[in-house]
């Protein structure tokens, strides 16, 4: 006897199974399908991103190339003032410093004044000592003359055979000997005057005065400290006009000359550039650098620019006129490779290697890469890549 299932028979079992495992697959592949239409929906309504930049045409010009060297700022008239000091005095006491930094001072002006007590003290010491110096100086020279005549008359004596050689000796010890005192008072009195002359001297400069009329750029003395004549006491700088030295190498020294304009920037003071010109071109190269000092001088009645202050100075030297150019900045350095990016007109962005000749401030030569009128992308060249979707603006939006 047959047994049976609540699902159905046993002969009905296998049937059953057959047509749920087609409904199964006909389920999976209209889902698939569906599945499939989605995404490709999807795909096809993923929007396309343009990246905005503008773009400028290549164009021929001049282009001069431009060179960059450090320098510091130094007044045109700037001097170290020192302590006009003999080197006899081992050093004078400090009682006032008169200026600061950044005073405006005349020449002739004191700036720091010394103790002068103890150069009183020495010269009275040394015009006491000339002076009895002097007194004895004044007998010996008269003793001097007395043996000088008894030596004569002895001598003559002698020729007669009046007085023995041991006296005549005697008498040539003694003048010798007198002679020999007035030379070493002589010596002694001309050490004296010398040494008071030094004292007069210094007293005379216990004041230090200003050289030259400028600003005080810098005091280096306080009061209270002992300078000598080797001590720095200020720098003093006439910075109406201001100059700035460079070294400049061989390959560019010839494009270079006097009053020719160049372009100084100072970073301290402002981003523009100030303006200056050169006054000196050397004619020979520094023994040890192999490199040419070149002096450029720039005005600065408004005082903005400062002794010791760092400078980039601008040269221009090799030119060409009628080159195909670019903008400098549109130039992208990918290793070793230079590249610009061109637009077309479906506005997709190419990368291009182009070979760069010479390089100014603004504008740079390619030798190849580019032609004229091809459009490149000024700003915005650092957001993009070969093949990107653009979209040109003319102004604002690109970087």
């Amino acid at each position: 006897m047959e047994r049976e299932c609540w699902w159905g028979r046993p002969g009905e079992k296998r049937g059953r199974a057959v047509k749920f495992t087609a409904l199964g697959l006909m389920l999976l592949f209209f889902m698939s399908i569906f599945t499939a239409g989605c995404s490709k929906k999807e795909e096809a309504e993923e929007p396309t991103y343009e990246i905005a930049v503008q773009v400028q045409e290549v164009k021929k010009g001049d282009v001069k190339k431009v060179v960059v060297y450090p320098g510091t700022l130094r007044g045109i008239e700037e001097t170290t003032v020192y302590p006009k000091l003999s080197a006899m005095v081992g050093g004078l006491k400090v009682m006032a410093v008169n200026v600061k930094a950044g005073d405006r001072v005349t020449r002739g002006q004191p700036l720091v004044q010394l103790d002068s007590s103890s150069l009183q003290y020495q010269i009275q010491g040394y015009e006491a000592q000339i002076e009895g110096l002097q007194a004895r100086k004044a007998g010996t020279e008269v003793r001097v003359a007395d043996l000088e005549k008894n030596l004569e008359r002895t001598r003559f004596l002698f020729d007669q055979g009046a007085v023995s050689q041991a006296d005549l000796d005697k008498m040539e010890t003694e003048y010798q000997a007198a002679r020999a005192g007035l030379q070493e008072l002589d010596a002694s009195l001309n050490g004296l005057q010398a040494s008071l002359e030094n004292a007069r001297y210094d007293l005379a400069n216990c004041s230090v005065p200003a050289p030259i009329g400028g600003t005080v750029g810098l005091v280096q003395v306080n009061e209270g400290d002992t300078i000598s004549a080797q001590t720095e006491v200020a720098v003093i700088a006439d910075n109406s006009r201001v100059e700035v030295e460079v070294n400049v190498s061989e390959s560019e020294v010839n494009y270079l000359k006097q009053g020719q304009k160049v372009k100084v920037y100072v970073e301290a003071v402002a981003e523009a550039p100030f303006t200056g010109q050169i006054t000196s071109v050397a004619q020979t190269a520094h023994q040890t650098l192999k490199t040419y000092p070149v002096k450029c001088e720039l005005d600065n009645q408004k005082g903005l620019l400062k002794s010791g202050m760092f400078a980039e100075v601008h040269l221009n030297t090799v030119s060409r006129s009628g080159a195909v150019t670019v903008p400098r900045d549109a130039v992208v350095l990918k290793g070793a490779r230079q590249v610009v990016y061109t637009v077309d007109d479906e506005s997709v962005a190419h990368e291009r290697d182009v070979q760069i000749g010479i390089e100014g401030e603004k504008l740079a030569e390619v030798i190849k890469g580019v032609e004229v009128g091809e459009k490149i992308v000024v700003k915005g060249h650092t957001l993009i890549d070969d093949e990107d979707k653009v979209k040109i603006v003319t102004g604002g939006k690109g970087q």
